[in-house]
């Protein structure tokens, strides 16, 4: 009788501890204080990629952001606006710099970019130009000590650990015609494939139609501004792109995109975004799916 009495003493204790249990964690998920709210630790393996398409007007400005990595294809213009952008993402630094070639509109940003950030590597075509902008880019890299390595086609780069970035072009650049010499890169961020021309023209793109099997990619960073110099039907075709995006600045002086572009780009479905006429563009995605989001 004593035993059965204290099985069901000691298992009315079992019962209330573990109503009192409950009770304080219920209590302690209420509290209107913030700094106590009960929070379910967030996944650790949650992935986060973002491409952001910067608004430099007539130029380009790509940020692609992994957990391990930074990386920054071309900077604008001088003054267009790439080192505001960078801080108000509390950017310090920044692993990859990519020079995609010497044209103003996509190093003359970078100069700045070498001042204000810690930066661990330069990417470049290593062809010459005679500017005093270009001048200055190679100046301010050799008097930052940044390593300088000179791209070529089949190099590759781990970003993070699904992450990665190949260089399909140039193989050969020549310092006559600086938009074919254009770095094109490939970055695979899980599945999802991100391709990057520079200025890249329909001659670059004959060359990489060499390998169709390295082409195919989810986004395309449209080449040379939307001009009718690049984005060829064999190559849009090949590259199948879902995301198409236009990097120009409102009402230019050349004209870009021009219509035959973007009737090249309507051909093969996909959904075209510009920088003239959406402000900066934003993809962020897990590695399965995306999203974008745009500033207009």
């Amino acid at each position: 009788m004593r035993m059965n009495l204290f099985k069901r003493i000691n298992g009315f204790y079992k019962i209330l501890i573990f109503f009192l249990a409950i009770a304080l964690t219920a209590i302690i998920s209420c509290n209107d204080d913030d700094d106590n709210i009960f929070i379910i630790p967030s996944d650790p393996d949650d992935v986060v990629y973002e491409i952001h398409f910067i608004d430099v007007g007539q130029g380009d400005a790509i940020l692609v952001s992994t957990p391990e990595k930074i990386l920054l294809v071309d900077g604008g213009l001088r003054n267009s606006g790439v080192v505001e952008y960078l801080q108000s993402m509390e950017i310090e630094e920044i692993d990859i710099v990519i020079g995609t070639h010497p044209h103003a509109d996509h190093i003359g940003g970078l100069i700045d970019v070498f001042y204000d950030f810690d930066v661990g590597e330069v990417i470049d075509p290593g062809v010459t130009h005679t500017t005093n902008t270009f001048n200055e880019y190679l100046t301010v890299i050799d008097f930052f000590d940044i390593p300088f390595t000179v791209g070529r086609k089949g190099m590759e780069w781990q970003l993070s650990e699904n992450a990665s970035m190949k260089l399909l072009h140039p193989t050969n650049p020549s310092d006559t015609h600086l938009n074919n010499a254009s770095i094109v890169a490939k970055v695979t961020l899980g599945d999802v494939t991100l391709l990057l021309t520079g200025d890249a023209e329909w001659q670059s793109e004959q060359q990489m139609l060499e390998n169709p099997e390295l082409l195919p990619s989810n986004i395309l960073k449209v080449g040379h501004h939307g001009s009718r110099t690049s984005s060829t039907k064999d190559f849009l075709e090949a590259v199948q792109p879902e995301i198409s995006v236009i990097m120009c600045g409102s009402n230019n002086s050349y004209g870009h995109p021009h219509s035959e572009t973007l009737e090249q780009l309507n051909a093969v479905d996909t959904d075209i975004y510009r920088t003239d006429i959406h402000g900066h563009i934003v993809i962020v995605s897990d590695g399965i799916e995306y999203t974008v989001t745009t500033e207009k």
